[in-house]
């Protein structure tokens, strides 16, 4: 009986661990997935809102010990046609055997072949692929999970953190042809951060792209040095379709950005594009709180990427690694990762800094 109770407990605070975590960790997750639950839910139509909500929960942002020691970010355990690496963990009776991983990206693709190959799950494929709320219902219809609340728990976390943007994104550039061999490639590595073939890529231009007169940008090439903010004019880069603001949006390495008017603030930027300022500054690595957007600065309305379209930039006078972040959409973590760096380094003129591995 003692032994008994001392396993509950342990299960108990198993639980307890796995389910700690914050809104800023739900918030970093789907920042972290949602290119790779956009690509599935393209190849397989299953709502990318659906398998990202399922994630947080079932691994706990990523933060379980199967997510970490499994990589399985969707608890499916073994069956017995599973010829893989497994992993034991105490679930619904102890030492379960669930599915191990070599990567997440693994575990997102078993978790589209595991609902599109089961027959209990085909009904779900009736449904339309921007309902969300169908989904999560059917899901909980079909057995997917016992907790009776799994449903409404997925509806509620979706419609908090607006999730269902990312379908109406996936549906977005589907029409538009964006899946190319070269974007599906990019996608994938921001999960991975693996190297892309140098084989360029393409964005999604809703007009022709005019190159700037000679002289147009240097008086704001120049304030930009001077204050390390990253400006830019409208020229310069391709406009892209974007569903959630009336404002022109760009593109820069596949990563969405608008270009701050006279008399912006992040706060206004985030309210035109449905967001939040504390999201628009985390986007643009801006640690100070006091900080306010200047013309013409570019200000990312999502997560740059993990790496660059060029391999490496030569240090200018006056450039700090959050100017280089800003001009080649790399987020300024993975240019620390990639050089050895970190908030305190100093870099020079002509310091070579890797934009990717």
């Amino acid at each position: 009986m003692k032994k008994t109770i001392i396993v509950l407990l342990c299960l108990l605070a198993s639980l307890q661990l796995s389910a700690q975590y914050t809104d800023q960790d739900i918030a970093r997750y789907i920042d972290q997935y949602k290119e790779l639950a956009i690509l599935k839910m393209y190849q397989y139509k299953i709502p990318a809102s659906i398998t990202l909500a399922q994630g947080v929960f079932e691994s706990a942002c990523g933060t379980s010990r199967l997510a970490r020691d499994g990589k399985n970010h969707f608890g499916i355990k073994c069956h017995k046609e599973w010829t893989g690496d497994t992993v034991k963990i105490d679930d619904d009776e102890l030492q379960e055997c669930f599915r191990k991983y070599e990567r997440v990206e693994d575990s997102y693709n078993d978790h589209s072949l595991f609902l599109t190959s089961r027959p209990r799950y085909a009904g779900l494929f009736q449904l339309d692929v921007m309902d969300y709320k169908a989904w999560a219902r059917g899901l909980k219809a079909a057995g997917y999970a016992t907790n009776p609340k799994y449903a409404d728990r997925l509806i509620d976390l979706i419609e908090r953190f607006n999730i269902a943007q990312w379908d109406t994104l996936c549906q977005q550039r589907t029409e538009s042809n964006w899946f190319t061999e070269e974007n599906i490639a990019w996608a994938e590595a921001q999960v991975t951060g693996d190297r892309l073939q140098e084989t360029g890529y393409s964005e999604q231009v809703t007009e022709e792209i005019t190159k700037p007169q000679e002289g147009t940008s240097s008086n704001l090439g120049q304030q930009a040095t001077r204050t390390g903010v990253f400006t830019a004019e409208a020229s310069q880069y391709p406009k892209v379709k974007y569903p959630f603001t009336e404002r022109e949006v760009y593109a820069n390495n596949r990563c969405y950005f608008v270009i701050a008017a006279e008399g912006e603030t992040y706060a206004s930027i985030a309210k035109d594009v449905q967001d939040s300022e504390k999201n628009i500054r985390r986007y643009n690595d801006i640690l100070d709180k006091n900080q306010e957007a200047i013309v013409g600065e570019v200000v990312y309305i999502g997560l740059k990427a993990k790496i660059g379209k060029e391999k490496k930039h030569t240090v200018s006078a006056g450039e700090t690694l959050r100017y280089i972040s800003q001009k080649y959409a790399v987020q300024l973590n993975s240019i620390f990762k990639y050089n050895n760096l970190n908030e305190n380094s100093v870099i020079h003129p002509n310091d070579i800094i890797l934009l990717k591995h």
